[in-house]
């Protein structure tokens, strides 16, 4: 926690030194986070699953969901990522987490604005994927916190401060897909009472969909009548 203060200093002072500038490719600009041909190339989710966020070779007919979803059905409504967790996207995500690059997070963060409007319209609540505390006063901020400022700033949506991760969990990264639902449960609690009904989960990666289904478990068990979830990217399945 003491590191978030000097790290949001330095990323203020470099964006009042430094022009604006494209992410990807360093290409200086105007105004905005990527120049064109990035934004062209970043890649972008094509068809996916309306549940899950799943990308998917074919359509699949409308009200019918992956195989994944009729298998083992979410707890949450629907989830969505803009982009495939690939080249450039995996890079950026990595250096935001792991390096400190905060720069990355308003520049991913907007790509949420319209999506907002588009599929979560009905959304009362944002709600950043927690870390636990250890984890958040090692690392200085949490990046999921941090891709929610846009969209906050945008849509005047509080943010949910009461839900807490309770256990100390491995890192996701490197689990097969029952690690990492051994390793989710029970992680989140609510403290107190939970005052919205469609809480909208927030986060940087989905990869298997675990850390969503028990956050999202935990919210509705709470009280919460649906949730959703937005991530910036979805892994892409083996």
């Amino acid at each position: 926690m003491k590191g978030q203060p000097v790290i949001a200093a330095v990323s203020s002072l470099l964006r009042l030194l430094l022009p604006h500038s494209c992410v990807i490719c360093g290409l200086s600009l105007a105004e905005g986070h990527f120049c064109g041909a990035c934004r062209s190339d970043l890649p972008w989710t094509g068809i996916a699953c309306e549940r899950c966020g799943k990308p998917l070779a074919v359509p699949l007919p409308p009200g019918a969901y992956c195989s994944d979803c009729q298998l083992r059905p979410p707890p949450f409504e629907k989830a969505f990522a803009p982009l495939l967790y690939i080249f450039p996207v995996d890079g950026a995500l990595k250096a935001l987490k792991f390096r400190r690059q905060l720069f990355y997070a308003p520049a991913f963060g907007k790509l949420f604005l319209p999506l907002l409007e588009e599929i979560f319209a009905d959304v009362d609540a944002l709600l950043p994927v927690p870390l636990h505390p250890r984890r958040h006063a090692r690392r200085g901020f949490n990046q999921a916190a941090e891709l929610c400022r846009p969209l906050r700033r945008k849509s005047g949506l509080p943010v949910i401060g009461n839900v807490r991760r309770v256990r100390f969990t491995k890192p996701q990264s490197g689990l097969d897909a029952l690690e990492r639902r051994r390793n989710m449960k029970a992680a989140f609690a609510v403290r107190g009472s939970l005052y919205f009904r469609h809480p909208l989960v927030v986060d940087d990666v989905i990869t298997t969909g675990e850390t969503c289904r028990q956050l999202a478990g935990t919210l509705l068990a709470a009280g919460a009548e649906r949730v959703s979830v937005l991530a910036v990217a979805r892994a892409v399945p083996a």
